[in-house]
């Protein structure tokens, strides 16, 4: 096994090693990644949860496993606006931009934030656009937390595979989210439907998780949800209410089931 951190933005992960094949997922400048195997000038990649796909080689930098296991055990901070430019004219790498969420390592050198790869990268940040990351959920975590930060999304392109504010599919808005709040779930909706606990639908809580088929959404509250829809092509708030304009029959009457995951 090989060892390797995404060193752009963000890298798409493939269903193969063909850049035409599906679009799993993505994966974030900085996140410390395991290569399995490499093919078609593409590396198959595990991320620390497990998820696999191909990515570009490009896209990352080999580093040794001493590195990776140091750098995996840093504390991490949190890209927390939309995007966050990286880097000064006066650096070494063009100025570029870190997208919501992102984990980074960061340190202070001559007064300034800087972030840091195990690669020898390092370059300046604007501290006010990074927070620390949660250990993991707090009670402050509540249900209109999570959907605020949702909200904040309203619009975003419908992206399958996507994670990021350039285009989210519906598992990858919950679970990004969901982990800039210190709670970590699995990548795909059908993961997604084995965490927390079961709740009944009439119980539901801002933050609570509603599945359909294939699909998954956050409840905003009453009978209100946020969700990346492809049929809408962004992310957009719809109703399980019968009167509601924002009315969505198909899901109503698909609904399979509510879990909370919140502490």
């Amino acid at each position: 096994m090989r060892y390797g951190i995404i060193t752009v933005p963000v890298t798409d992960m493939r269903a193969e090693p063909d850049r035409r094949s599906e679009r799993l997922s993505q994966a974030l400048f900085g996140a410390p990644v395991m290569i399995e195997t490499v093919q078609n000038e593409c590396s198959r990649i595990i991320l620390p949860d497990g998820y696999c796909g191909w990515c570009r080689s490009g896209h990352l930098d080999r580093i040794p496993h001493s590195a990776w296991k140091q750098y995996l055990a840093q504390p991490r901070h949190l890209i927390k606006s939309v995007s966050a430019k990286v880097g000064d004219k006066g650096g070494h790498e063009p100025p570029f931009r870190l997208l919501f969420a992102t984990e980074v390592v960061v340190a202070k050198r001559a007064g300034k934030t800087i972030i840091r790869l195990p690669n020898g990268f390092s370059a300046p940040i604007n501290p006010r656009q990074v927070i620390p990351a949660p250990a993991g959920p707090t009670r402050s975590v509540i249900g209109r937390r999570i959907v605020a930060t949702a909200r904040e999304f309203l619009g975003t392109p419908y992206l399958w595979g996507g994670i990021t504010p350039c285009g989210f599919d519906c598992s990858g808005l919950v679970q990004t989210v969901y982990r800039f709040h210190g709670i970590r779930l699995p990548r795909d909706s059908k993961d997604q439907s084995r965490a927390g606990k079961p709740v009944d639908r009439a119980e539901l809580r801002p933050g609570d998780l509603l599945f359909f088929p294939g699909h998954v959404a956050i409840a905003c509250g009453g009978m209100d949800i946020i969700h990346a829809s492809a049929g809408r092509g962004m992310v957009t708030i719809n109703a399980l209410d019968r009167t509601a304009d924002n009315y969505r029959e198909d899901l109503n009457s698909s609904f399979r089931e509510a879990r909370r995951v919140l502490p």
